[in-house]
């Protein structure tokens, strides 16, 4: 492999068509294109997805006559999802995840579910499919709302039914990285008349963030994404901050997205492609089983290697590892806990054993060999 070429670990790239047709489009309607393509009732768009988590919880409690003051999130999650919980002014409770399959345990989620819970968060992480029947007991016997977190299923589905249509609420994110990678927005979907008590928050044109994203289309070419990685950027890292803004989405990101919407099975097909070459040669104890009846995203594909160091040649194709701690192993996150002491082993052992291999649209089959060949070689896999 050539030493000046560096690899993104996870999806930046937009077809340039997508973005000549934001520039010249007049019509942003991407609620409408979105809901027609998940099938859903109503959909409201945020700056992002955490801010329209935010939202939402803020209008569950609003709603709520039982003093619930609690959200129950995956033990290992994006600690977006934490941040979003605090940000509405609430408490976060955990249940822990089955470290070979990323499925709640389901003791832990019986046990950490009660009177106080407001709402229980589900995710489908890397885009790999989880059903929601792990839930539905729980969420019936105490009335409580399931909110899928899609932010990196977005394409996927589960018995023929399209991930982001599970949930009584599902959000998504359109930022780096993710499905759809314009570089930010969210969105959030459900029925009309639960989202109607909803603001829809206003929105700026957002011309500056339309040029931010052509950049990253530049910076993110593998002959310049090594300088990327060097600058002081925060690149890849996971920080928890509630501090976050509310606002809608802008205008030229919703047409940015409404553009980029029709590539989207495309980019899905290869990011699988990907992963299949990875399934192939990897032993099937270290990877994550599919649910049948699957259709998964793969974001990156997940692969437990153990806690050994990343080598710098693995590093520059792209290989990464994901959050750094389980949610309640973070001591920022700690003090908003319900309950510190909620064991959550699983979610340790991911947060400990987990690495991530590229799938995006810059990652050739020839390359993804290449990475399968020397994970191979280092971890004896």
């Amino acid at each position: 492999m050539n030493p000046l070429f560096w690899y993104p670990p996870a999806e930046t790239r937009i077809s340039t068509k997508s973005f000549i047709d934001a520039l010249l489009g007049k019509n942003h309607d991407f609620e409408k294109d979105l809901c027609s393509y998940l099938g859903v009732e109503s959909c409201i768009l945020g700056n992002s997805g955490r801010a329209l988590m935010t939202l939402l919880l803020q209008a569950l409690k609003k709603a709520d006559t039982r003093n619930r003051n609690e959200v129950l999130i995956p033990a290992y999650t994006c600690y977006s999802v934490a941040a979003s919980v605090v940000k509405a002014g609430l408490k976060i409770s955990v249940y822990d995840l089955d470290p070979q399959t990323l499925r709640p345990d389901a003791d832990s989620l019986k046990n950490a579910a009660g009177n106080k819970t407001l709402a229980i968060v589900y995710q489908h992480l890397f885009g790999i499919p989880q059903p929601r029947e792990d839930f539905d007991d729980i969420s019936i016997e105490h009335s409580i709302p399931l909110i899928e977190d899609a932010a990196q299923g977005l394409g996927g589905f589960l018995n023929s039914k399209p991930l982001g249509a599970l949930g009584d609420f599902s959000i998504f994110s359109f930022g780096r990285g993710k499905p759809l990678p314009i570089g930010t927005g969210g969105a959030l979907t459900g029925k009309k008349d639960a989202l109607d008590t909803i603001p829809t928050p206003s929105s700026a044109k957002g011309r500056g963030q339309l040029i931010t994203s052509v950049a990253v289309q530049v910076l993110s070419h593998s002959l310049l994404y090594g300088i990327m990685e060097k600058l002081p950027l925060g690149l890849g890292k996971t920080v928890f901050d509630p501090g976050f803004a509310l606002s809608g989405m802008p205008a030229a990101m919703k047409m940015l997205a409404k553009s980029s919407l029709a590539g989207l099975e495309s980019f899905n097909a290869h990011r699988r492609a990907i992963a299949g070459v990875y399934q192939s040669g990897l032993d099937s104890t270290h990877t994550v089983k599919e649910q049948a009846g699957a259709g998964p995203v793969y974001t990156r594909f997940p692969f437990f290697a153990g806690p050994k160091r990343i080598s710098p040649q693995l590093y520059r194709l792209g290989v990464r590892r994901m959050y750094p701690e389980a949610i309640a192993a973070e001591p920022v996150i700690k003090t908003y806990l319900a309950n510190p002491g909620q064991p959550a082993p699983g979610a340790k052992q991911i947060a400990r054993n987990l690495i991530t291999l590229p799938t995006h649209s810059r990652i050739t089959l020839p390359i993804a060999r290449k990475i399968l060949a020397v994970l191979q070689e280092e971890y004896h896999c």
